[in-house]
């Protein structure tokens, strides 16, 4: 959410204890996923509070639509668009929302707190030394991805994908091996929009 003078619709805190625990924190490309329906896309936020947020959408909302965003360290959570500024666009949650846990790099479970992640089916090209071979990626976040593939790969091991739709290849690590499946950590975090481009959104 912005301030109050831009969203009317939200109570204004009636003390400083509130106005303090509902400051924004602004954040710097936090790709979110979006749930429109059945449909799923993804987002960019601007800035975050326990209320609400603001974010760049890859199409735009309409004021009063229904939507559900999930961002790092929080689950899917419910909401309303309030504004809407071509395609960026403020909404407010349903209830408010512990956003330190956007800000923290373990959860209380000891689980890492990932970027959203984005089922897909779909052919990669992959190059870590020797001839590059082919493997089906699983799913996708801003930070990695999943694949599946019969050749062997280890723990350490850095190289490349070609991902859908992209000209560029993305450089990385194998994080983890299960099987016949691995993570493979990006150098650094896609875009929103190379994001979109492989999702087809």
């Amino acid at each position: 959410m912005l301030d109050d003078k831009d969203d009317p619709g939200r109570p204004v805190p009636t003390s400083a204890q509130d106005r303090r625990e509902g400051k924004r924190h602004s954040i710097v490309l936090l790709i979110g996923k979006v749930c429109r329906g059945e449909q799923e896309s993804v987002c960019l936020v601007h800035n975050i509070s326990k209320f609400g947020l603001m974010a760049r959408f890859t199409s735009a909302p309409a004021v009063g639509e229904r939507l559900r965003i999930e961002v790092r360290g929080l689950p899917l959570v419910p909401g309303t668009v309030r504004w809407v500024n071509g395609v960026k666009a403020g909404g407010e949650f349903d209830e408010a929302q512990d956003v330190d846990r956007v800000f923290t790099l373990r959860l209380e479970d000891g689980r890492i707190a990932r970027s959203p992640r984005f089922p897909i089916e779909a052919l990669v090209r992959v190059r870590f030394e020797g001839a590059p071979f082919t493997a089906a990626l699983i799913d996708i976040s801003a930070g990695g991805a999943k694949l599946m593939g019969d050749t062997p790969v280890t723990l350490g091991l850095t190289g490349q994908i070609m991902l859908p739709d992209t000209e560029t290849p993305v450089y990385g690590t194998v994080c983890w091996i299960s099987d016949d499946r691995f993570g493979f950590r990006f150098v650094a975090p896609l875009s929103l929009a190379t994001l979109s481009r492989v999702l087809g959104c």
